[in-house]
């Protein structure tokens, strides 16, 4: 395959993927930039190696698998460096409008930043991405049902984390206040 078939044909099967590719970059880093430089350094990295791919159906897990483990690399150099104070980086104030972030997109992102990376990452790759069940499992590894368990139980915890109406129960003592003060004197 000489040059240009290669571009031609690495562009024709990452440009359907582009947008999904950059909604998982910025899920993973939680700024744009960065999520930005993520998606571009997948980018060139999956055509560096794109003449070893033996079959083209597994280039969407193929790429989003290189985005995890460069995210991963950065991250544990992170940790073996030292890291900056991201709330204070974000908490920066910027003289630009983000107009493509909207009020619920922002919360969005800060809810799934709560959840554990694994069941985000299953969420976020099966909802927005638009991945298979198998796909999520080439990327993540483990089992299918393991996958599906992630899944619901992102959905599960968004659910509960969204819903406005989320009342504190008392679940060690059930009683109502005015048989409380009662039970009390």
């Amino acid at each position: 395959m000489n040059e240009s078939d290669k571009k031609e044909k690495f562009l024709d099967l990452l440009e359907p993927l582009l947008d999904k590719l950059y909604m998982y970059a910025r899920m993973l880093e939680k700024n744009p930039q960065d999520a930005e430089d993520l998606a571009a350094d997948t980018i060139l990295t999956c055509f560096e190696s794109f003449d070893k791919m033996r079959n083209e159906n597994s280039f969407k897990a193929f790429l989003f698998k290189v985005a995890r483990n460069k995210f991963r690399r950065k991250n544990r150099k992170a940790w073996l460096f030292g890291s900056y104070n991201e709330e204070k980086a974000l908490n920066i104030p910027s003289n630009e409008a983000q107009p493509d972030l909207s009020y619920d997109v922002g919360v969005l992102y800060k809810t799934l930043a709560k959840l554990p990376l694994k069941q985000k990452e299953a969420v976020v790759l099966f909802e927005i991405s638009g991945l298979s069940l198998k796909e999520i499992q080439d990327i993540q590894g483990g089992t299918l049902s393991s996958v599906k368990s992630r899944i619901k139980r992102a959905r599960e915890k968004l659910t509960e984390m969204m819903n406005p109406v989320n009342e504190k129960k008392d679940l060690i003592n059930p009683v109502i206040s005015t048989e409380r003060t009662l039970i009390s004197v």
